[in-house]
């Protein structure tokens, strides 16, 4: 008997974003590009990261590094890093002339040139080369790390400074996220009622948002002689999808939603796998949903970990969350 099985990755769009970094940089041409590519978006909390001990070492003026630690308040732990400056993926050429600017954390300095190194508790840096700049957050120090990027070298376990307390999931399938966000009553009432884990802390340094959009979707069929599925095999050997991304992505909102339960949800879809615009309708025998990032994602009763754990249901039973994979 014919067999359909979906499994869905998931994968972060672009760099996690405090809110003061998302209003702040949601205005560039290229940044909404990278933002607007999610149509999933988590707002949560974490400790404020920051960079700290921030020098130039010049021993070989031909290739200058940045070397830094990523520090987060609360946490022991820290990550010793290293970035050259001069590499073509930065599009910063060998001997390029280039400025650097410093943003601090709260509360807010003006951008200095001149102070004495190294620099402590900075929010940011930014590489100005004259034709272009580069705005490097810790958060997003890490997801160009990850994603084999840039040239940088991390001593540390990155994994310990991705980790999420949710408070909302949201879809923008209809609309790009960037307009979803702009006055979005969830974000200003948690940016209000949410405590700062640490005293002196602003909400909006620690409230975060992370943008999520589908790496892949696989597709795995058993067929029969049965003329419609192998109309399915045809049209999968044409590319044509069998399932519509955007219905996907309206079953991975209340998925996430059912397993997290995060209280800013008002609707809690208790009901899943039961939905009359998800997967359910697909008769799919097997579905997962998996995160490709290493990051954390913490609620109530437990954590699920990226890059390990899945969300799982089988026969349209109720969703499951398999520890370790599938």
């Amino acid at each position: 008997m014919a067999e359909q099985r979906l499994f869905n990755v998931l994968q972060l769009a672009y760099t996690p974003l405090s809110n003061y970094d998302f209003v702040m940089v949601k205005d560039d041409a290229i940044i909404q590009h990278f933002i607007n590519s999610g149509k999933l978006y988590v707002i949560a909390q974490r400790p404020v990261l920051t960079f700290e001990n921030f020098y130039i070492d010049g021993s070989d003026p031909e290739n200058p590094v940045l070397k830094f630690e990523l520090h987060q308040k609360g946490r022991e732990e820290k990550l010793e890093c290293e970035f050259p400056l001069f590499q073509d993926e930065f599009n910063v050429p060998f001997g390029s002339r280039c400025d650097i600017a410093i943003n601090y954390t709260y509360p807010k300095s003006e951008v200095v040139y001149d102070y004495k190194m190294p620099f402590s508790s900075m929010a940011n840096f930014v590489v100005n080369t004259g034709d272009d700049y580069y705005w490097i957050s810790p958060e997003k120090l890490i997801y160009h790390y990850l994603r084999d990027a840039l040239e940088i070298n991390i001593k540390g376990d990155v994994t310990l400074f991705l980790k999420y307390k949710v408070h909302y999931i949201g879809k923008a399938t209809e609309q790009d996220i960037i307009k979803r966000l702009t006055g979005h009553s969830h974000l200003q009432d948690i940016l209000s009622i949410e405590r700062p884990f640490h005293y002196g802390a602003l909400p909006t340094e620690e409230i975060a948002i992370l943008f999520l959009s589908f790496k892949d979707n696989i597709f795995m069929n058993t067929f029969s002689p049965d003329d419609d599925e192998m109309d399915i095999a045809v049209n999968m050997l044409m590319g044509k999808k069998p399932i519509e991304d955007n219905v996907i992505y309206l079953d991975a909102e209340k998925a996430l939603i059912n397993a997290l339960k995060p209280k800013h949800n008002k609707l809690q879809y208790n009901n899943y796998p039961a939905s009359k615009d998800g997967l359910q309708s697909h008769n799919l025998d097997f579905y997962t949903f998996n995160f490709s990032d290493p990051f954390t994602l913490i609620y109530d009763n437990g954590e699920i970990v990226g890059c390990r754990d899945s969300l799982i249901v089988e026969k349209s039973k109720t969703l499951q969350i398999r520890k370790g994979g599938v």
